[in-house]
């Protein structure tokens, strides 16, 4: 395990004494913050369902845990999303890990105005030594990160350290059993781990729409033959009449 400087340990007791509940207010941002959380729940949600995970998916729910050397105790979290394996997928008002739960390994922040300082820093270093296995903060802007995405994880030796993007920006996810996750536009996106993009609701509704739509038309196209075949058969039919006719007359 790397080892930890006085500075750094004495930094991350400071986090810990001082760092401040979530609220509601607290956590607040712009549309660009909220459609990036709505997005990656859902698509971490409908995936775990889809591949029977065991996975708690949630956003915003309070974490409630005691934090080491914080006299006011427990600490009340919000993050942005979050996931815990092993975990009945069940609703709830909160997840209280001095209940037995326990803490979130995969845990996702979307900077904003009011929270992207925190998210880096304290936010970081107390996740870490909660029991946080990876941490992302994403940007939809990169205003206040000055890029998109920064993120940290625990690797095999113990050590919490920065999480460096492989090739063509990606992130393999252990904790989420391969999923990869790339900062794309003002979205964090989600590949499966066979590389195929996991559509947002949003795309599927489109997607629905579309097929829909597809039906749709192929429908009036098959009513549109189906009259002229109709037309064809009594134009047929008539003209075999007349023939009879002429040949009666004749």
């Amino acid at each position: 395990m790397t080892a930890i400087s006085d500075e750094q340990c004495i930094s991350t007791i400071y986090d810990r004494l001082l760092i401040d509940d979530d609220t509601e207010e607290s956590v607040s941002g712009s549309d660009y913050h909220l459609a990036a959380i709505v997005a990656l729940y859902d698509v971490l949600l409908r995936y775990a369902q889809h591949a029977v995970k065991r996975w708690y998916v949630t956003a915003e729910v309070l974490v409630l845990v005691d934090v080491p050397d914080r006299v006011r105790n427990p600490w009340r979290a919000m993050p942005d999303v979050y996931v815990v394996r092993d975990t009945p997928d069940t609703f709830r008002t909160s997840l209280d890990t001095r209940q037995g739960a326990s803490f979130p390994q995969f845990l996702c922040e979307v900077a904003s105005n009011s929270t992207w300082d925190r998210d880096i820093v304290e936010k970081q270093r107390v996740y870490a030594d909660l029991g946080a296995r990876e941490y992302l903060v994403f940007d939809p802007t990169a205003e206040f990160l000055g890029q998109s995405l920064r993120a940290w994880r625990r690797v095999p030796t113990g050590a919490w350290e920065p999480w460096e993007p492989e090739e063509q920006g990606f992130l393999t996810s252990t904790v989420l059993d391969g999923l990869r996750l790339r900062a794309e536009g003002t979205l964090l996106r989600v590949y499966d781990p066979m590389g195929a993009l996991l559509p947002t609701a949003r795309e599927l509704d489109g997607i629905v729409r579309e097929r829909e739509a597809r039906q749709r038309e192929d429908e009036r196209v098959m009513r549109a033959q189906a009259a002229r075949l109709a037309q064809l058969e009594e134009e047929l039919a008539l003209m075999h009449a007349r023939e009879q006719a002429d040949e009666q007359t004749s």
